[in-house]
């Protein structure tokens, strides 16, 4: 039997995405100091005294925008390992960005980031009736391109911003697989 998760959103066979914490930002401070991580963001590092990102961060769980929501990626044995987002939501077009991070090293390439935004597709497109969600990934990271293809995402175009090269991909609410329902004509 599945214990239920406070501020639990979807749950799969490996990762459970759930709601930010305040017990979550030692987590999310350090990964946003990473410059490895920062690099694979196409941004720098913060440098801010911890302190003063507790301060932020109690904001954004604490009253959280409406134009973008963050949660916590949890691996089988409850350990935060990431996070994913979606954000500049455009209800009129139903639509919305997708990113993730795994920050835990040793769970990057073990398949928890494809099935963390397939479960979030998944939640966007049924539950929350978007149409299409998208992403940009840095045109040199082959492996977040092989997580996203793996989750469903199909290249449809690139972008430059800066000195960087972007893939531009996308996920679209008609490419889910039909649910019984469907199939039976319900």
């Amino acid at each position: 039997m599945t214990t239920l998760v406070h501020g639990e959103v979807v749950r799969g066979s490996r990762v459970l995405l759930r709601d930010k914490r305040l017990g979550d930002a030692p987590d999310d401070y350090r990964w946003r100091c990473d410059p490895e991580l920062a690099r694979y963001d196409a941004t720098r590092p913060i440098t801010m005294a911890y302190q003063e990102y507790l301060a932020i961060y109690r904001e954004e769980v604490l009253f959280p925008n409406p134009y973008r929501r963050s949660l916590t990626i949890e691996d089988e044995a409850g350990q935060h390992i990431g996070n994913i987002m979606y954000y500049n939501i455009d209800a009129m077009r139903g639509e919305a960005e997708l990113g993730i991070t795994i920050g835990v090293p040793q769970c990057r390439g073990q398949g928890y980031g494809a099935e963390a935004a397939r479960l979030l597709i998944e939640y966007l497109l049924k539950r929350m009736d978007f149409g299409r969600v998208y992403l940009k990934t840095l045109a040199w990271n082959r492996r977040a391109q092989h997580c996203f293809e793996n989750a469903g995402f199909v290249e449809c175009g690139r972008t430059h911003r800066g000195r960087n090269s972007f893939v531009l991909m996308e996920y679209r609410r008609e490419w889910l697989e039909p649910s019984a329902e469907q199939e039976d004509g319900r």
